[in-house]
């Protein structure tokens, strides 16, 4: 019966029925992050999608299931890419992804693509003019940095970081540019 639909059927079917589940299970979303994602992706509310996909990335990522959780920011990443007009809620989401995702490259030791991703878009992080994510994005660039031994981009990256963690008295940013920036420097 289901193939036997138009596609624009299948997608006003999956949109309802991951509507619906939001408000069934409201109580028990977290079990339902990857069931939500796909019926978002199917029913084409990417943005949804993509929201629960870094969810499900964040859930396997807390148990230590990190290539499953690279493949759920992996899929968001491709879903929120092919996004053809990205509104400013889009590209801050895109950000968010990233800096989520951050953390499994670091797991992962994969520097060149950790790499690579952060610097095609370190462009957009600085046009958004968010404090706040810059801040962690130029500490994570610090990072990338480092384990490429880079140290002098290294330093420059985190001492930006730094400069935007204390001006918005942001502690999370001055954590983590502090434990990066001894190794920078220790290094240097």
């Amino acid at each position: 019966v289901y193939n036997g639909l138009v596609k624009k059927e299948r997608r006003a079917i999956h949109e309802r029925i991951g509507l619906v589940m939001e408000q069934l299970f409201q109580d028990r979303l977290p079990e339902f992050y990857e069931t939500l994602a796909y019926h978002f992706k199917q029913g084409q509310s990417i943005t949804k999608a993509v929201s629960y996909l870094m969810k499900a990335g964040e859930k396997s990522l807390k148990r230590y299931a990190v290539e499953e959780a690279h493949r759920y920011y992996q899929e968001a990443y491709d879903l929120i890419l092919n996004i053809t007009e990205k509104t400013r809620e889009d590209a801050l989401l895109l950000i968010d992804l990233i800096l989520d995702w951050a953390m499994v490259f670091y797991y992962r030791a994969d520097c060149i693509a950790f790499e690579k991703i952060f610097l095609s878009h370190e462009e957009l992080a600085k046009t958004l003019d968010d404090q706040e994510r810059l801040g962690m994005f130029y500490a994570w660039m610090g990072l990338i940095a480092y384990f490429r031994e880079k140290y002098k981009d290294s330093y420059e990256y985190l001492q930006l970081a730094s400069k935007i963690g204390e001006t918005i008295q942001n502690e999370k940013i001055i954590g983590y540019v502090c434990t990066w920036l001894t190794w920078t420097c220790s290094e240097l």
